[in-house]
């Protein structure tokens, strides 16, 4: 598939890229695309299923197909910590790295995806302890999402610690690391990424 957007936007070098920064970047642009029809769910779900993406779980467009094709209403759960590989999560601390470096980039793939798969709510739950830092870091950034909203009636990304009681709805679980390459593959096509030999250097966001 080729790619829907222009070519992408160089992230700024060094440190935590805060909302002003990430927007003036071209931040969000994608998910208000997808918003405003430019770009079609169907799309998105092609572009993942061809671009090869997965997690620990398995290819990730058979989970955002389960989803998407389930009931509504539907969630989405984003876990970080120690043992997000047996979650849906990321193994290791990539998503963690992340979302500390580069916080609205995932934000913004957890958006995309949520819109795919037509989940009404976001859970993103730090696991294990020892996340004061990226919890007070993240809750900042995210009222200033809340105060800019993309657009009017955007999923509410609830940030939790611990574990959380099961979903009774349908529920997209998926990694930090898994959900910060959707807009790569929207913006650079999903041939582009299934291509690479190796993952992108994670300190180049």
């Amino acid at each position: 598939m080729r790619p829907v957007v222009s070519p992408r936007t160089p992230a700024a070098p060094g440190g935590a890229i805060g909302h002003a920064a990430y927007v003036e970047r071209g931040g969000y642009r994608l998910l208000k695309r997808c918003v405003a029809g430019e770009i079609e769910a169907d799309m998105v779900l092609r572009s993942v299923e061809e671009s090869g993406l997965c997690d620990a779980q398995g290819p990730a467009a058979t989970q955002w197909l389960r989803v998407h094709q389930a009931s509504a209403p539907r969630a989405m759960e984003v876990c970080v910590g120690r043992d997000e590989g047996g979650r849906g999560g990321d193994a290791g601390g990539s998503g963690r790295m992340l979302l500390t470096r580069n916080p609205h980039r995932c934000f913004e793939g957890m958006l995309i995806a949520a819109w795919a798969v037509g989940a009404s709510s976001i859970r993103l739950l730090l696991q294990r302890g020892g996340h004061a830092a990226l919890q007070a870091l993240l809750a900042g950034e995210l009222v200033k999402l809340r105060r800019r909203r993309p657009y009017p009636g955007m999923p509410e990304i609830a940030l939790g610690c611990g574990d959380a009681p099961p979903s009774a709805l349908p529920t997209l679980r998926q990694g930090v690391e898994t959900l910060y390459w959707v807009p790569d593959i929207l913006d650079g096509g999903a041939e582009w990424f299934a291509l690479q030999r190796r993952r992108p250097v994670v300190a180049a966001v």
